[in-house]
Order: C-alpha cells, then sequence, then structure tokens
C-alpha cells in the first residue's frame, strides 16, 4: 500500500500469519516445553498425566564462598558508574584493554534454554553467586527479548518487581 496511512491491524487483518506448518520432528522442543511448563504451573493442566514426579533432587543453589561474601555486588563497572559519573564510567571502558563482556543468562534463559519458564524466584537462588562470579563482566544482561511478557503471560509475576528484587542481589 503507498497510500501512506499506517496502522497497527496487520496481525488482526491477516489471520493467516499464524497458519503454521507442522513440523513432525520437533518433538525435543515440545518436550522442553512441557517439563518447563510443569516444573513452573504444575501437573493441573490440559494435557497433564499423573502428579509430579517425587524424589527429584534438590537444586544446587552455588554459594559465593563465605571469606568473599563481603564482595558480592561491590566491585565491577556498575560501581565506577555510580560513584565517580558518567565520564569517568566513558574513560575507564576506553581505557580498558581487554575485552568487555556482558553476560546475558538470565536474560537468554527464557528464549532459548527453558522456554520462557524462568520464575524470579529461580533467578533470585544464583543472583549473589552471578554478581560475584562475574563482577569482571561489563555487564549482566537482565531484561530485554520475551523477559516481559513471560514475566507477565506465562509466570503470572510483576516484571518490575523482578527487576527490582535483582537489583537487591546482583
Amino acid at each position: 500500500d503507498l497510500s501512506g496511512v499506517a496502522d497497527t491491524s496487520l496481525i488482526e487483518s491477516t489471520p493467516e500469519l499464524f497458519d503454521f506448518p507442522s513440523i513432525p520432528s520437533d518433538n525435543p522442543s515440545k518436550l522442553l516445553r512441557y517439563l518447563a511448563n510443569a516444573a513452573v504451573n504444575g501437573t493441573q493442566h490440559p494435557g497433564a498425566m499423573g502428579a509430579y514426579p517425587k524424589g527429584l533432587p534438590d537444586p544446587v543453589i552455588p554459594l559465593v564462598p563465605q571469606e568473599f561474601k563481603h564482595e558480592a555486588g561491590r566491585e565491577g563497572w556498575r560501581n565506577v558508574l555510580l560513584e565517580e559519573g558518567p565520564q569517568a564510567f566513558a574513560q575507564s571502558v576506553r581505557a580498558h584493554k581487554g575485552l568487555l563482556l556482558t553476560d546475558t543468562t538470565m536474560r537468554d534463559a527464557h528464549q532459548s534454554l527453558l522456554a520462557t519458564r524462568v520464575r524470579t524466584y529461580d533467578l533470585l537462588g544464583g543472583a549473589e553467586y552471578a554478581s560475584w562470579a562475574l563482577k569482571e563482566c561489563m555487564s549482566l544482561e537482565v531484561w530485554g527479548g520475551a523477559t516481559f511478557d513471560v514475566s507477565m503471560r506465562f509466570l503470572h509475576e510483576c516484571p518490575w518487581e523482578r527487576l527490582a528484587q535483582l537489583r537487591e542481589k546482583i
């Protein structure tokens, strides 16, 4: 359409966008989605078969070694920004002789690893350790992509509370 008129009705007016071809070899993804959904929402949903398995081992949550506990969240690039300001931060970045990395685990887990089922509770369990173990990273990416949608639609959580709670731990 070259009329110059723009609107947001493409999805509503084009239902064929959602006619996806059936891919019979996609069973591993279906299984992963089912397991992730059962882990977060329990098995009381359509298609559930039986109770959630009992006897699974408790997850191992990494802890900051006691002798380094005082360092968690106290070092890193963010502190340069907060303590010295944006100009000093920019100077530090330009002067840094090495690769500056961003860890995307807390954001990317929603899109790749666990099919949009990583709860705030789960992220908080490893947040303090991530803050300490990844203190040399330029940044930790905890927001973007599907995180807002996942928090509200699938996990029934407040995305803003998630950010605030992660900020306290990291």
